[in-house]
């Protein structure tokens, strides 16, 4: 891997900048001496002049060294203009690596454009369907498996679009068929946590047609599950949904609903579906009722076997 002095990794994919970032350190720091020639930054506050000085520092008993600002999207025009000579004229024996978790940079900024100029700008945002479906073949070969396509398609239908999420559900499945060549369809119906049909989808349908016993079924088989982790999901699910009955009536176009929205296209006609099951009243209510139960939740105001049922009973009362 030829390295480069400066990279600007910037993504809403945390996985695909953590992997990035990652690489460039196991290339830079190889030759060990990790302690003495990696320097970590908040961009926060930061002094643009010591994050110079630490970049100009010759490394230790090793050929490169290693400067790391995280939260780079938050620096200021003042820290940006400190390190534009830096940028003309970097240290060769430095890889001084931003990293930002938007999903955009500034295209009018002085600092981005001479980053940009020099290619030192490194996007890691989400995978469109066509690109999770390649990742996840190419993933499972990594692990000594083959992935069908209609189990790959199924496995991002569960999971979501999140690669630390797929990540984790492939490990769990090579696991799971053991010896094993292939992962097929029917291994991940057996294996992994339906989250879509069993909590997100299939509790919002079960509240929307107020079917509390229904709704509790559902949520009984996934009680074992982090509370959180459901409650976050479902909240996140009730969010977008309200966002979607904005963009509805203003008519956009499906491309623009799913990037405003944040999900694949793949998965937008499901949405649009479930926004049209419930009023735009019902939804905010719900959102009030979610907030209620994390606080009780996180301040065990009430236990976690009362929280959830309670929920639901409420939220079937109200949507």
């Amino acid at each position: 891997m030829s390295l480069k002095p400066i990279y600007y990794i910037y993504g809403s994919d945390d996985y695909l900048a953590e992997e990035a970032l990652n690489s460039i350190k196991a290339e830079a720091l190889k030759g060990g001496m990790e302690s003495m020639n990696y320097q970590s930054f908040d961009a926060r506050g930061m002094d643009a002049s010591e994050v110079v000085s630490a970049a100009y520092t010759l490394p230790a008993f090793s050929d490169r060294r290693v400067v790391l600002i995280r939260g780079a999207d938050g620096l200021k025009a003042v820290q940006e203009k400190g390190l534009m000579e830096y940028v003309s004229n970097p240290s060769p024996s430095t890889c001084l690596v931003f990293v930002s978790g938007a999903s955009k940079v500034d295209k009018g900024s002085a600092f981005i454009k001479a980053l940009n100029e020099r290619g030192y700008l490194k996007a890691c945002n989400r995978l469109n369907s066509v690109e999770l479906s390649s990742w996840i073949k190419k993933e499972a070969k990594r692990q000594g498996k083959a992935i069908t396509e209609g189990a790959a398609r199924k496995l991002v239908s569960i999971v979501g679009d999140r690669l630390r999420d797929i990540k984790g559900e492939l490990d769990k499945l090579a696991l799971y068929t053991g010896e094993q060549d292939g992962i097929s369809e029917a291994d991940i119906d057996s294996a992994v946590l339906d989250l879509r049909e069993e909590t997100v989808f299939g509790l919002s349908d079960a509240l929307g047609a107020r079917d509390v016993k229904k709704a509790l079924r559902i949520y009984s088989k996934v009680s074992d599950t982090d509370t959180l982790k459901i409650l976050g999901a479902i909240s996140r699910h009730i969010r977008i949904l309200l966002k979607l009955k904005a963009l509805l009536r203003k008519k956009a176009v499906p491309q623009a609903m799913a990037s405003s929205i944040g999900v694949s296209q793949y998965f937008l006609e499901n949405y649009i579906k479930s926004s049209r099951r419930f009023t735009e009243a019902e939804l905010e209510r719900a959102v009030f009722a979610l907030h209620r139960a994390d606080a009780d939740l996180k301040t065990g105001r009430a236990p976690e076997a009362v929280v959830m049922p309670r929920l639901i009973i409420e939220l079937c009362a109200m949507m």
